[in-house]
């Protein structure tokens, strides 16, 4: 809940009062809200599909096919296989899936804000188990079912766990809502939870998932500095389509919702196990052994068949400097904590940010259409392994840093200053005002002769 609510407000109805449909106002809220935000998500994926229809006047399909694709797209953004009678996609692109979650909690954020202000705090924590939570989730819901009516009788359509599947989206949304201890009012288990633990918990795991963010980052920097520096043959298989501009440009915005995939590849590569881009196609710092690839622009920036250099290896410090700023967030004015709890938070924050990489890995793995392409990703156990292992060796490198700097400070302060610390500058001006003092009183004793 934002921090700018009001939460001394005092309603004069209670927090369970039904409205004309006899349901609590707050679940009828909740339901509103939940459909509104699946609307929302909906409409990020048939809107241009309508548009590329239109666009398309040689098309020989109506636009309910358009519509019923569109639906398609949108399960397979919630992480759930899509299928027809010879094609099976499963690779879920984690980019439209952020987009989704992010949709989904603003409006849950939103729902959240204007139900605190109805009621008292005494009874804001039954609201949400018993109207908001299962409110929203259903409002979600129920947009699911009539999205996968839309994919009857079309080209692809999701499997036949894709509605219940969905929840992940409204459910994750309001996660990232509740589960956040530093707002102002939070949910009171929530509170207990962060209250019982240290008192570092609550920190650790805030840098824990802005860690996460900085590895994707990463993996998506090295993403989109390869692909500049291989623009040519990416340019060189998009124009093999040749697309009118409105299909290209959905081509192209089909490529970019699975950037994030692509971000989980680039930091696989870092961390040193590699990823796959198909059966027996491995691309690691040892050496690539892409093999043939399909036609898709944005893999024209794989590397050709190589042995690399032991060099290469060398990209796994990138993983290690992460982990020593994820310790550095953490030991931000924290030089009063005991050294074991200072190790202990840039150790829990570092293994929440891995986590939160290998559970975007896994929801982004999966396999497209036949046995050639049934294993695209990297392999989650490896990659979250390695992850591990080199940030919780950059944290605590900075942490042993951080405290040698602690310790021997004012040596390092006396080499830095030629001979010169905190301690002998005292002392010097001791001394000098010793004899600064007898020299006065030798020219006072002088003048009294």
């Amino acid at each position: 809940m934002p921090s700018g609510v009001n939460t001394l407000s005092s309603p004069t109805r209670p927090a369970s009062a039904p409205s004309a449909s006899g349901l609590p106002r707050a679940m009828t809220r909740s339901l509103r809200a939940g459909a509104l935000a699946a609307i929302g998500t909906w409409a990020i994926v048939v809107v241009p599909a309508l548009i590329g229809w239109v666009s398309s006047p040689e098309s020989t399909v109506g636009w309910f096919s358009a519509v019923s694709v569109g639906s398609a797209i949108w399960f397979l953004g919630h992480a759930q296989s899509i299928g027809g009678p010879t094609l099976s996609i499963s690779v879920a692109p984690i980019l439209l899936l952020l987009i989704f979650v992010l949709l989904a909690r603003r409006t849950a954020r939103r729902l959240l804000a204007t139900e605190r202000a109805q009621v008292r705090a005494a009874d804001w924590g039954p609201v949400i188990v018993r109207n908001i939570v299962p409110g929203f989730t259903l409002g979600y819901l129920a947009v699911a079912s009539v999205a996968a009516l839309f994919t009857l009788g079309g080209p692809v359509g999701p499997g036949a766990a894709a509605v219940l599947g969905s929840l992940i989206v409204p459910l994750a949304g309001l996660g990232a809502c509740l589960l956040r201890p530093g707002i102002m009012d939070p949910w009171e288990p929530v509170r207990r939870l962060f209250e019982r633990g240290p008192e570092w918990l609550a920190r650790a795991w805030s840098i824990g998932w802005r860690g996460a963010w900085l590895l994707l980052g990463l993996g998506l920097g090295l993403v989109v500095l390869r692909l500049l520096g291989m623009l040519g043959p990416v340019l060189d298989i998009h124009g093999q389509y040749d697309l009118d501009p409105v299909a290209g440009f959905a081509l192209v915005l089909t490529q970019l919702a699975f950037f994030g995939n692509l971000a989980t590849w680039g930091l696989s590569f870092l961390a040193g196990p590699g990823f796959s881009v198909a059966v027996g196609a491995t691309i690691s710092p040892a050496a690539a052994h892409p093999g043939m690839m399909p036609l898709i622009p944005v893999l024209g920036g794989l590397p050709d068949e190589a042995t690399y250099p032991w060099m290469m290896w060398l990209v796994l410090i990138v993983p290690v400097l992460a982990g020593a700023a994820i310790a550095r967030w953490v030991d931000r004015d924290a030089d009063e904590t005991p050294s074991r709890d200072r190790f202990l938070a840039a150790a829990v924050a570092c293994a929440i940010a891995v986590t939160v990489v290998g559970v975007l890995i896994a929801l982004g793995n999966g396999s497209i259409g036949g046995e050639r392409l049934s294993d695209i990703g990297p392999s989650v156990g490896p990659v979250v392994g390695a992850l591990l292992v080199e940030t919780l060796i950059g944290a605590t490198a900075w942490i042993g840093f951080r405290m040698l700097e602690q310790h021997r400070g004012p040596i390092g302060r006396w080499v830095r200053a030629g001979g010169v610390t905190e301690s002998s500058d005292t002392e010097s001006s001791d001394t000098e005002s010793s004899v600064v003092g007898a020299q006065a009183g030798i020219e006072h004793a002088l003048h009294a002769q």
